[in-house]
Order: structure tokens, then sequence, then C-alpha cells
């Protein structure tokens, strides 16, 4: 019986840890089209183009800049080129990676952003 119960716990534990894993694993290259959450509009620095070998480049300039993803932490450092110093997050949109700028940990370093922007992976 306890052989029993403890089979049970197991299965519901490990099957709930499952559904609560909404992390991203990894960010596909491609074009990632930029929203501003509060009007629904593009910003300004038009989208994120992900490159192959963790590279970076926006639809509005020809700088290529470095990245790099850290999946434990969910989040995007990038290291040079035109977002250098931009906090941004990810996260699952329809099971579809996204990246976040948010506005408040964006203003600590003194970078305005008009609203939190949301960057959705587009294919």
């Amino acid at each position: 019986m306890k052989a029993y119960l403890l089979s049970c716990l197991f299965i519901f534990i490990t099957g709930f840890c499952q559904a609560q894993n909404n992390s991203v694993s990894a960010l596909p290259s491609g074009k990632y089209e930029t929203i501003i959450k509060t009007n629904q509009n593009k910003w300004d620095r038009g989208d994120i183009v992900i490159l192959p070998d963790n590279k970076y480049k926006l639809t509005t300039s020809d700088e290529i800049g470095e990245y790099r993803f850290s999946v434990s932490a969910q989040r995007v450092f990038f290291t040079s080129g035109p977002m250098k110093g931009l906090f941004a997050r990810t996260s699952l949109d329809n099971n579809i990676p996204a990246i976040v700028l948010p506005v408040s940990e964006n203003e600590q370093f003194g970078l305005k952003l008009p609203s939190e922007v949301w960057c959705y992976h587009r294919q």
C-alpha cells in the first residue's frame, strides 16, 4: 500500500512540475517583432533579428552586436551593439519564445522606454 501511494505521489508531483515549466530553453534565430504593450505600436528602434553564433541586429541598423542567453536566469544579455546594456528577460507566449524589455529595470540604468516592449518570434 505504501509503495502504491508513493508511486501515485511521485507521478502527481512529476506531472505537476512538468506543467509548471514555462521557461525558454533556447532562442531560435529569426525576426522578433517588437510591440509596445500599452498601445500595440511598433518600437521606434525596429525589430530584433537573432542571428547564428550569438549575434543580433536591429532592423533599423546594420550594426551587429553580440548577446548571451541564460536559461537558468531566463535573461538575454546584450554584450555589444545597439542594445548593449539593455535589461531583457524571456517569456513564452503560446509556447513561442518572446523577449521582454521591462521599463523599471531599464530605467535604473538610465535607458528610457515608452512602455514595456515585447518582442515576439516570427518565423
